[in-house]
């Protein structure tokens, strides 16, 4: 037997709410007046429910989804752009009367890189497909909606550059960059790795619900540099990150950008986690000579074609163009 529905408090808002045909409406926050609400509500339900919910409702529901169902990163990152966006819009627009400039006016007044502005509207139209998918609302309405370009972070550092930045670095912010460097991983991946996820001695692995895209296991390649790195400091920090700084605590993003910032203004050029990672794939496609499939493989990429888009610089180098062309006849020549 089906329950019937009743107004319920959520802590996070301080109000209280009701369920209509799988709508979720807010009743306000004062009780007696929620209970009334409720009940002229539920007298005339399916003509009510047929435009109800504002947008702060929908995004109420959709957070709800969320704390649920993603990482808590996810959630404090669509947390954080939502309550903006709402704070923007109001909390009284319903989704039919959202309009393309209500986003644009949003995104642009928050003072963010075009990328950040690009995942903030992403965050958005995520939410709002979500809620077409789960029949709370007939459609998005801004649906191919142009959004912010991304700016491509394709800064990479020379074999010099690097050795300036490593010999501004210190204590263990040394051995940080060092893996980094090495490997060719993601910052996060780095900071978050644990001895839980050493394997064999030469592999980091982490399993499907913590990596990326949640899709496929995620394994870094050690070579022994970076294995004396990690069974190191896994042998000092046997439970949690093995990447900690000086106080005992993990590196965080925030952390990490204040002291690359430190250095940028030691070495005199902008100096960023990523750029480690770039510079790994730079000299493996280049000095390296390793093939775009095997680089985008170690690089936890599932196909070369994020290689080829991120690293088109190297289209730019003429000398490692002439050397591919002379290798690319050299075996004709001898034959």
């Amino acid at each position: 037997m089906p329950r019937k529905p009743k107004p319920f408090f959520r802590k996070q808002t301080k109000s209280w709410y009701c369920s209509i045909n799988g709508r979720q409406i807010s009743l306000g926050k004062d009780k007696k007046q929620a209970e009334q609400k409720f009940y002229e509500l539920m007298t005339d339900r399916e003509s009510v429910a047929a435009d109800v919910g504002s947008l702060y409702d929908l995004s109420q529901v959709y957070l709800d989804w969320c704390q649920a169902n993603r990482k808590p990163t996810t959630y404090d990152s669509y947390l954080h752009y939502l309550k903006s966006f709402i704070q923007s819009v109001g909390k009284r627009l319903k989704p039919s009367q959202l309009k393309t400039h209500h986003v644009t006016k949003w995104h642009e007044g928050l003072a963010i890189s075009s990328t950040s502005q690009n995942d903030a509207v992403s965050k958005v139209q995520r939410m709002l497909n979500w809620a077409v998918e789960q029949d709370y609302i007939s459609r998005n309405p801004i649906v191919g909606m142009k959004k912010p370009k991304r700016k491509r972070r394709d800064i990479f550092y020379s074999p010099e550059q690097w050795a300036q930045i490593r010999a501004e670095a210190t204590g263990p912010f040394v051995d940080f960059l060092d893996f980094l460097y090495i490997t060719g991983c993601r910052p996060k991946e780095a900071r978050t790795i644990e001895k839980r996820h050493l394997h064999s001695g030469d592999l980091i692995i982490f399993p499907i619900d913590e990596s990326k895209g949640e899709t496929d296991s995620r394994v870094i390649y050690l070579v022994p540099e970076a294995q004396e790195i990690v069974n190191r400091l896994a042998q000092e920090h046997p439970t949690g990150p093995v990447f900690i700084n000086t106080r005992g605590n993990p590196w965080s993003k925030d952390s990490i950008k204040c002291r690359l910032t430190r250095i940028s203004k030691k070495v005199g050029f902008r100096v960023i986690a990523y750029g480690a990672r770039h510079s790994w794939a730079t000299e493996a496609l280049t000095t390296g000579g390793i093939d775009p499939i095997s680089v985008a493989h170690l690089m936890g990429h599932k196909d070369p074609s994020m290689v080829a888009r991120v690293y088109s610089h190297i289209a730019k180098n003429p000398n490692f163009l002439r050397q591919q062309a002379m290798k690319a006849v050299s075996g004709r020549n001898s034959a």
